[in-house]
């Protein structure tokens, strides 16, 4: 991405990790955010528009097809060709296997995988066309140790980061990369869920205790790997899991 600017396509806009990756590209590429709340997409294109940059959001339910296609046929009109993508949409629930229900399956593989999947079916063509260009999914560290607390959350994970490796595989003569990123122990909303602030403070201590690092990382730090998997110092790099915990997790 260096030396050009481009459009950068963010799945999953209403995060914190998603707005880090935005904030940080904002001043060398197009931020187009896509969310299923568009409301919220939208309103951060606004804020990035604001403090000087280009962005726009969209709505879209990244688990149909028809949504998504509809979404790169209104892209293709108001934005152009997509050069980059984020794939960063995900949710967390922690769950035992008797409580997780067939929809909260459903809704898990929808999300995770089956919308990776169906963003870059639409996305790589254009690429292939090119001869170029970079996809990053956000996986878990979860995607090679499992998760006893919520086998769904961790399956998904699996899945997503084995197709990374196989559309990495499949297109890397196309020069398109194709990489995930691990993180865990990130200070943001998702881990923090509806707890009160004292239980959070509690639960963040426990997590800093148990990393190495003995504390729990930012969102930014998550966005800087994403900069650079996005960008050329990464040309040589495909198929991969870029695991971002503090030495939680050492693979």
């Amino acid at each position: 991405m260096e030396g050009q600017r481009v459009n950068l396509l963010i799945v999953g806009a209403a995060g914190e990790v998603c707005r880090a990756v935005a904030r940080r590209m904002a001043s060398r590429a197009t931020i187009v955010l896509a969310d299923a709340d568009g409301d919220t997409a939208r309103a951060f294109a606004a804020e990035l528009r604001d403090a000087g940059h280009l962005a726009h959001g969209y709505s879209v339910d990244i688990s149909r097809s028809e949504a998504v296609a509809a979404m790169f046929v209104e892209l293709g009109r108001d934005i152009g060709p997509i050069h980059s993508l984020f794939y960063g949409t995900g949710g967390y629930a922690a769950k035992p296997i008797e409580a997780i229900t067939e929809d909260d399956w459903q809704i898990m593989i929808g999300t995770q995988v089956k919308g990776a999947y169906l963003c870059a079916k639409a996305l790589l063509p254009q690429m292939r066309e090119r001869c170029g260009g970079s996809i990053v999914t956000m996986a878990s560290g979860h995607a090679v140790s499992g998760f006893a607390d919520n086998v769904a959350y961790a399956a998904a994970q699996t899945a997503l980061y084995a197709l990374t490796k196989s559309l990495a595989r499949a297109f890397a003569s196309d020069r398109i990369r194709v990489n995930a990123i691990g993180p865990s122990a990130i200070d943001d909303e998702i881990l923090c869920g509806e707890k009160s602030p004292n239980e959070w403070e509690r639960i963040k201590s426990d997590r800093a205790q148990e990393t190495p690092m003995r504390r729990l990382g930012r969102a930014e730090e998550v966005a800087a790997a994403v900069d650079f998997l996005l960008g050329e110092r990464s040309s040589y790099l495909t198929g991969q899991i870029i695991h971002i915990n503090g030495g939680a997790l050492m693979w």
